[in-house]
C-alpha cells in the first residue's frame, strides 16, 4: 500500500507548486467555520479533534480521488509529501516559545526537581512500558528499537490545553505549574529519547550515516542533546535580552514592532542552531530561551500586549482551542476563548489528520482493536508511574497532593509534539529508503512499519483529545481541586455588589443628558439583570458616589425612585420617601444641596465665557472644524469599542462615512454639516439593515406585523442617539482643550462658531427624534441604555479578570450571562411586539390604562 507521505512525494512533480498555499489557508477557513459551530451548537467537542477529523477526510479523499486539476486535492497531496524536518522547524518553535514565556518562573524554579522527575525518569519509564506493549502485543513485527521510538513519541505528554483550563477554573498555582512545566520539559525529553532510539532503528535498517548507540553512547547523546540544548537556549535568551534592552524607546510604535520581530527571530534561530547545526535538542533550547526572557526581560518589553497578541495569533501550544469546548456546563466565555494557536496548530492538526487519513485502514477492525487497547494501556501506565513516583514528587520542591497526582495522570494529552515527531519519522524513513537504494520489498516493509506507527500515534492523539480533554473539567470538580471556599464566594459576591452600585452610577450619568430624560427604569430593570432588584441602600451608595464624582450634575431619578420605592419603604439617609409620594420634591432638594456643597468647596464648573474683543479668525475656524471632526470620529470609535454603537448594522458606516463627506465640505470652506450626510447615507444602508433585521428575527420565513416599519424607525432613532451623544462629548472635549487656561477660560469666536455649528447639528438630530411617537422613542432609548449598561457590566468584570482580582472562570460566568442578555436584547428590541409588551408592563407599574395600547395589540 502506498502511504500518504510517499504518495505526496510521487505526485509533487506533477502538481502546480503555487497550489501549496491553498491547504493551510483552507484549513484556517474550515477552522473558523468549525469554531462557529462548536461555540454555538456543539460545545462538548474539542476543536483540535474536529480539525484532525477534517484533515483525515481531506487526506483520504486526496489519495482516493483520481481527478486531476482539482486545486484542493493537489494542494493536499503536496502537503502530504512535506519534509519532516520542515514540519519540526516551521511549527514547533512557534508552539513552544510563548508557553515557556507565560509560565510562572518563580514556581518553576521552586518545583524544578519535581518537573525534572516528571520529564525524564517518568518519560523514560513510560517509553519502556509502552515499548514492551508494542513489541510483545502488536502484530506488526516492529523491532524493539522501533517500539522504543514509538514509546518515546507517546510518553511525552502535552497537556498545555489542560493548563489553560486550570487557569480559567482557578485551580491551585502548584497544580498549574506542575502541568505546564511537565508539558514543556516532556516535549524536550521526548524528543531526546526519540532521537536516540530512532537513530538505533535507522542503524538497524542499515541506513548510512547512523551508528550503533550503546549504553555509553546513549548517555553521552542524552546529555549532549539535553544540556547542550539548554546552554544554547540560555545564550540566545541572553542575546534577546541585550536586543530588548537597547530597543528602549517605549513611545515608538515601530520599535515595539521590532521587539516582537526580535522574539520571533530568536525563537526560530535558537531552535535551528540547536537542532540542525549543533545537533542538540531544539525544543529544550526554545524552552530555556523563553524562560530566560521571562525571568529577566519581562520589564524590557515595551508593549507586552502587542507581543502577547501576536504570539497568540501565530501559535501558542495546545491552548484554549483544545479545551475551549470541553464542558457544556462551563461558561459561555470559556467557549469563546478561541485566540490561541490558531494558525500553526490548526494547520498542524489538519495536516496530521490528512496524513493519518491516508494511512489508517478504516475497514480494519484489528487496527481499531489494538488502538483502543493502546489507549487504555497508556492511561494505566501513566497512572502507575504517577503513583510510583508520588512518594518522591510529594516531598520535592513545592510538594504534590494525591488528588493532584490523580488528575495529572488523566490529563496527559498527546498533542502537537508527538504528531510532529511521528510525521518526521515517516518522512525520514522514506527519504533514507530512497537514498540507500534498498529493494522495493524492503522499502515497502519499512513503510508499513512507520505507517502503522503513525496510525497509532495519530489515533492516540485524537482519542486523548476526544475523551480525556472533555472529562478534565468535571474531574477537577469531582476531586475538589477548583471548589471555591466560602470566603472566596463572599469575595465574588462583594465584587458583584460593587458592580451593581457602579451600574447605578453609570445609569445616573446617562440620566444627566437631556436626550435620555424619558428613559423608563422599568424597562431597564427588566433587561439589565444587575438592576433587577435595586435596594434603597444600593441607591443611597450610588447617589453618594455620583455626588462626589459629579458635584455639578443633577440626574432626574424620579422614575427610578418609583420602582425602588415599590420594593421597600425604608427611610433613606439621603432620600426621604414619604407616604405623600413627594419624591420629586425630595429628590430635587437632595441634588440642590449636593450642588451647593460642591460650589462652596470650589468644585463647580464655571459656564463658558467667549472672548468678543477680537474678530473671528476664519483660518482658525477652518482648522478647528477639522479638529472637531476628528473628535467626532474618535467618539464613534469609542462607542463601537464599548458597545454603545451596534456593530451589526449600517449605522456605524453611515456615521463614519458622513464625517469623511463633511470633512470634504469643510475643506471647501463650508461649515460643519455631518447630519445631512449621515441621513443621506442612511437611506441606502437601511436596505441592508432590513435584510439583517429579517435574518435576526426570523422575518424571512415568518413576518411580524409592523416589525419592518418599526425597525426603520428604530434605526433612525439609534442613529440620532449615537450622533447626539458623539457631538455632546466632542463639544465637552473641545471646550476643555481650547479654553484659555492661563486667563479666564474663555473661547474665541472661531471656537464659538464651531460649537454653534455642532449645536445646530444636534438640534436637527433631535428634530428627527421628535418626529416619532414619544412612547416608542422612549422605549427605544430605554433599550439603548440597557445595551450601554450591559456592556459596562461586562467591562467591569473584564477589568477585574485582567487585574487578577477574579479568575478567568469567575469572570467568564458573568460575561457569559451578559452576552446572553445582550443577544436577547438585540433580537427583542427589533420587534414592535416587544415595545407593546413593554408598554403593558409600564402600565401595570404606573397604573396606566391598558385601553390606550390595545390598538397596538390589534396591529
Amino acid at each position: 500500500m502506498t502511504s500518504a507521505v510517499e504518495a505526496g512525494i510521487e505526485v509533487e512533480r506533477e502538481i502546480e507548486v503555487p497550489n501549496v498555499v491553498l491547504f493551510p489557508w483552507l484549513a484556517v477557513l474550515i477552522g473558523i467555520a468549525a469554531y462557529y459551530c462548536l461555540s454555538r451548537f456543539l460545545r462538548g467537542l474539542p476543536y483540535t479533534a474536529v480539525m484532525f477529523i477534517t484533515g483525515a477526510l481531506m487526506g483520504y479523499s486526496a489519495l482516493h480521488t483520481h481527478e486531476h486539476g482539482n486545486a484542493i486535492v493537489e494542494s493536499t497531496r503536496l502537503w502530504l509529501g512535506i519534509n519532516g524536518e520542515i514540519i519540526i522547524l516551521a511549527f514547533l518553535p512557534g508552539l513552544l516559545f510563548l508557553d515557556s514565556y507565560n509560565i510562572n518562573v518563580y514556581l518553576f524554579k521552586r518545583s524544578f526537581l519535581q518537573i525534572i522527575t516528571f520529564a525524564f525518569p517518568m518519560v523514560l519509564g513510560g517509553t519502556a512500558l509502552t515499548a514492551l506493549l508494542a513489541y510483545y502485543i502488536f502484530p506488526y513485527g516492529w523491532s524493539f528499537d522501533l517500539s522504543m521510538t514509538f514509546g518515546a513519541i507517546l510518553s511525552a505528554t502535552d497537556p498545555v490545553a489542560v493548563a489553560v483550563l486550570l487557569n480559567e477554573l482557578g485551580a491551585p498555582s502548584r497544580l498549574q505549574v506542575h502541568v505546564s512545566g511537565e508539558s514543556l520539559m516532556n516535549d524536550g525529553s521526548g524528543v531526546v529519547f526519540f532521537h536516540i532510539f530512532s537513530s538505533r532503528f535507522f542503524y538497524q535498517l542499515g541506513f548510512s550515516g547512523f551508528e550503533d548507540v550503546g549504553w555509553s553512547k546513549g548517555f553521552a547523546l542524552f546529555f549532549r542533546l539535553s544540556l547542550g540544548g539548554a546552554c544554547i537556549g540560555l545564550l540566545f535568551g541572553i542575546g534577546l535580552l541585550i536586543i530588548l534592552f537597547n530597543l528602549n524607546r517605549r513611545l515608538s510604535k515601530d520599535e515595539n514592532v521590532i521587539q516582537v520581530t526580535a522574539t520571533i527571530m530568536t525563537a526560530y534561530l535558537s531552535f535551528y542552531v540547536s537542532e540542525i547545526l549543533a545537533h542538540c535538542s531544539g525544543i529544550i533550547a526554545v524552552v530555556f530561551c523563553g524562560l530566560t526572557t521571562k525571568a529577566f526581560g519581562e520589564a524590557l518589553i515595551n508593549d507586552e500586549q502587542l507581543t502577547e497578541d501576536f504570539w497568540h495569533i501565530l501559535g501558542e501550544s495546545d491552548g484554549n482551542i483544545a479545551i475551549a469546548f470541553t464542558d457544556a456546563h462551563l461558561s459561555h466565555h470559556t467557549c469563546l476563548t478561541f485566540h490561541q494557536e490558531h494558525l500553526l496548530n490548526t494547520t498542524l492538526f489538519t495536516l496530521a489528520g490528512a496524513i493519518w487519513g491516508g494511512i489508517i485502514d478504516f475497514g480494519s477492525s484489528e487496527d481499531w482493536f489494538y488502538l483502543f487497547v493502546l489507549y487504555s494501556a497508556i492511561n494505566i501506565i501513566r497512572l502507575v508511574l504517577v503513583l510510583l513516583f508520588f512518594p518522591i514528587t510529594s516531598k520535592l520542591g513545592i510538594g504534590q497532593s494525591l488528588r493532584e497526582g490523580i488528575f495529572m495522570s488523566f490529563a496527559g494529552l498527546r498533542g502537537a509534539v508527538g504528531i510532529a515527531l511521528a510525521l518526521l519519522l515517516s518522512a525520514e524513513t522514506i527519504k533514507y529508503s530512497n537514498s540507500n537504494h534498498v529493494s522495493d520489498e524492503q522499502r515497502q516493509q519499512y513503510q508499513f512499519y512507520v505507517d502503522k506507527l503513525f496510525g497509532m500515534a495519530g489515533g492516540i492523539s485524537f482519542l486523548t483529545l476526544v475523551i480525556n480533554a472533555p472529562v478534565c473539567a468535571p474531574l477537577l470538580k469531582f476531586l475538589g481541586l477548583v471548589t471555591p471556599t466560602q470566603a472566596r464566594r463572599q469575595v465574588v459576591d462583594t465584587f458583584e455588589q460593587h458592580m451593581q452600585v457602579n451600574t447605578l452610577v453609570e445609569f445616573m450619568c446617562l440620566l444627566v443628558e437631556p436626550t435620555f430624560s424619558g428613559v423608563d427604569f422599568g424597562i431597564v430593570k427588566d433587561k439589565v439583570s444587575p438592576l433587577a432588584e435595586v435596594t434603597p441602600s444600593q441607591l443611597e451608595a450610588a447617589i453618594e458616589i455620583f455626588r462626589r464624582k459629579y458635584p455639578d450634575k443633577t440626574p432626574n431619578i424620579d422614575n427610578m425612585m418609583s420602582y425602588v420605592g415599590s420594593v421597600s419603604a425604608s427611610v433613606s439617609r439621603l432620600v426621604k420617601i414619604g407616604e405623600n409620594n413627594a419624591m420629586s420634591r425630595s429628590t430635587r432638594s437632595l441634588w440642590r444641596t449636593a450642588a451647593a456643597a460642591a460650589a462652596s468647596s470650589g468644585l463647580a464648573v464655571r459656564g463658558t465665557i467667549y472672548d468678543f474683543s477680537s474678530p473671528m479668525d476664519k483660518a482658525a475656524a477652518f482648522e478647528e472644524r477639522q479638529i472637531f471632526i476628528r473628535l467626532l470620529e474618535r467618539e464613534y470609535h469609542r462607542q463601537l469599542h464599548v458597545g454603545e454603537l451596534d456593530t451589526r448594522g449600517g449605522t456605524p458606516f453611515s456615521l463614519l462615512q458622513s464625517l469623511q463627506l463633511a470633512n470634504e465640505s469643510v475643506m471647501k470652506g463650508n461649515s460643519l454639516d455631518d447630519w445631512n450626510e449621515a441621513e443621506a447615507l442612511g437611506k441606502w444602508t437601511r436596505g441592508c439593515d432590513r435584510l439583517l433585521h429579517k435574518y435576526r428575527v426570523g422575518g424571512i420565513f415568518k413576518r411580524h406585523s409592523g416589525d419592518e416599519d418599526f425597525h426603520i424607525m428604530r434605526t433612525h432613532v439609534l442613529q440620532a442617539l449615537s450622533f447626539i451623544k458623539a457631538h455632546l462629548q466632542a463639544q465637552e472635549t473641545f471646550r476643555t482643550e481650547f479654553a484659555n487656561i492661563g486667563g479666564n477660560n474663555s473661547l474665541s469666536l472661531a471656537e464659538k462658531a464651531v460649537l454653534d455649528e455642532s449645536k445646530e447639528q444636534v438640534s436637527r438630530a433631535e428634530a428627527v427624534l421628535n418626529a416619532f411617537d414619544e412612547e416608542d422613542v422612549n422605549a427605544i432609548k430605554s433599550q439603548y441604555v440597557c445595551q450601554i449598561l450591559l456592556y459596562k457590566c461586562a467591562d467591569y468584570f473584564r477589568t477585574l479578570a485582567h487585574s487578577g482580582l477574579l479568575s478567568e472562570r469567575e469572570a467568564g460566568d458573568f460575561l457569559g450571562k451578559y452576552d446572553t442578555e445582550l443577544r436577547q436584547l438585540r433580537n427583542s428590541s427589533e420587534m414592535k411586539s416587544e415595545i407593546t409588551y413593554l408598554k403593558m408592563s409600564r402600565c401595570s407599574v404606573t397604573g396606566g390604562k391598558l385601553e390606550d395600547i390595545e390598538s397596538d395589540l390589534e396591529d
